[in-house]
């Protein structure tokens, strides 16, 4: 006879926690993808879509992507990476001593 309640409880658990996974997952991608800052002009006003580029001319100086993007990232992907630990651990039985 199959528990359906407990059928339903880990279908909702799995569910859940692999949301869960792949929404750490692609926030820290996200993040990845933060763009640098605009470059301010003289006036103070900023650049439309960042500093001017000639295409002979490729020594720009990168801003990249600002530092609090790259730490949220590795955040996300710290805590995706624990959450799938803890997922095995929780699996298999010779972990649990």
């Amino acid at each position: 006879m199959i528990n359906w309640m407990a059928f339903l409880i880990v279908f909702a658990t799995a569910l859940a926690s692999s949301a869960v996974v792949v929404t750490l997952y692609s926030l820290g991608i996200r993040f990845l993808a933060t763009p640098a800052p605009k470059a301010r002009r003289a006036d103070g006003s900023f650049e439309p879509d960042g500093p001017s580029r000639d295409d002979e001319d490729d020594d720009v100086d990168d801003l990249g992507r600002p530092l609090w993007a790259t730490v949220a990232a590795n955040i996300c992907f710290g805590f995706s990476v624990i959450c799938v630990l803890v997922g095995i651990y929780l699996i298999v039985p010779a972990l649990h001593g």
